[in-house]
């Protein structure tokens, strides 16, 4: 039995009919090459199909999972934020509450300034503003 792909010289092949067997037997092994070839083409661009369908879906679903991370980040932020506001608008409330009591700064002719609604913003906006640095400053990875 011979091994594939190993004939002897044409020099050596005493009849035509031998030479005539060596050369279908050579034309038959080349074919079934060139079919495993093309099989093996077809696998490797099958897999190079798939492989490049995964770099799209890795692509989508990290961009996903960015959006989410940034959703949730800005869901964070925004509970942060009202509860900042919140403690805001409760602690100058109460303010507000005690000086109608004790009075407030400047004395009576100054009650309508301090009771006018801008001059309310600023202090709960000031009082936002002072709870959420004391946050940070609590929390510096936040």
């Amino acid at each position: 039995m011979r091994i594939p792909g190993n004939y002897p010289p044409s020099n050596e092949i005493a009849s035509p009919t031998e030479m005539r067997k060596l050369y279908d037997e050579a034309v038959k092994e080349i074919k079934s090459y060139k079919k495993s070839a093309q099989i093996a083409s077809a696998g490797a661009r099958m897999v190079s199909k798939e492989n490049q369908e995964l770099k799209k879906e890795t692509k989508v679903a990290a961009r996903q999972v960015l959006t989410l991370t940034k959703k949730q980040k800005a869901t964070s932020e925004a509970k942060k934020a009202g509860y900042w506001s919140g403690a805001a608008t409760i602690g100058v409330t109460i303010l507000y509450e005690t000086w109608k009591v004790v009075g407030f700064p400047g004395g009576h002719q100054w009650l309508e300034w301090w009771e006018h609604e801008a001059v309310y913003g600023v202090m709960i906006w000031v009082a936002t503003c002072t709870l959420g640095w004391f946050y940070r400053a609590a929390h510096p990875n936040s």
